[in-house]
């Protein structure tokens, strides 16, 4: 029962396989939609554009005013959000608003969610303090599923922003990872800069060390 009626929302489409369906789907639900980057050539996919190159969708949301800025990478299963103030939020900042609203509401499986080595030390701060368990894996999805399925979860998800939502989909998708967070973000009644700051990130860093086996 979403609706989106009042919100303004930039969606980049990075030139690959959500170009029709992602605009489509918020229009649909009520949302005002600026689409941008949705006219794929064959070799323009995801180049400077999408998730994995925000730059031009912070541009695009202080331009237009926008509540809410949704990139989806090329085959759509990667997300990026920006808030009003042209501010990125990673993966780590995305899976503890879906995972909170999801207690909340109490619709989150196992007590807690599945995520990378590579998560920020806030985020699992952030879930133990409301009492929601994070099942750290080895880098990459496939590893996030598996425990999802070994612990009963229904949340995990990549810093990166490939996140699965096991109620809806045994892959990533940014589609309906994007509608949680719109969903969490419209419950707050907030702006998206205050709705989506759940925790300050610990420094961190992500370094390849070698090691003779």
């Amino acid at each position: 029962h979403l609706r989106l009626d009042g919100l303004k929302i930039v969606i980049d489409c990075a030139n690959g396989a959500g170009y029709q369906v992602g605009p489509i789907i918020l229009w649909e639900l009520g949302a005002e939609v600026v689409s941008i980057h949705v006219s794929p050539n064959g070799t323009n996919i995801n180049k400077d554009c999408g998730s994995t190159h925000p730059e031009s969708l912070c541009e695009a949301v202080l331009r237009e005013g926008a509540h809410i800025g949704i990139a989806l990478d090329g085959d759509a299963d990667r997300i990026t959000v920006v808030d009003e103030k042209g501010q990125v939020k990673d993966g780590d900042q995305l899976m503890a608003m879906i995972a909170d609203y999801a207690n909340r509401n109490g619709t989150l499986k196992g007590g807690g969610i599945a995520a990378t080595l590579m998560s920020n030390l806030g985020l699992e701060h952030f879930l133990s303090a409301r009492k929601i368990k994070l099942h750290r894996t080895k880098v990459g999805d496939r590893y996030v599923m598996e425990a999802m399925k070994e612990h009963g979860l229904n949340i995990g998800g990549e810093q990166s922003g490939h996140l699965i939502l096991g109620d809806y989909s045994t892959t990533g998708d940014a589609l309906i990872a994007g509608l949680q967070i719109l969903a969490a973000v419209m419950e707050t009644g907030k702006p998206t800069s205050e709705a989506m700051r759940m925790f300050e990130p610990v420094p961190q860093l992500l370094k390849n060390v070698k090691y003779s086996g």
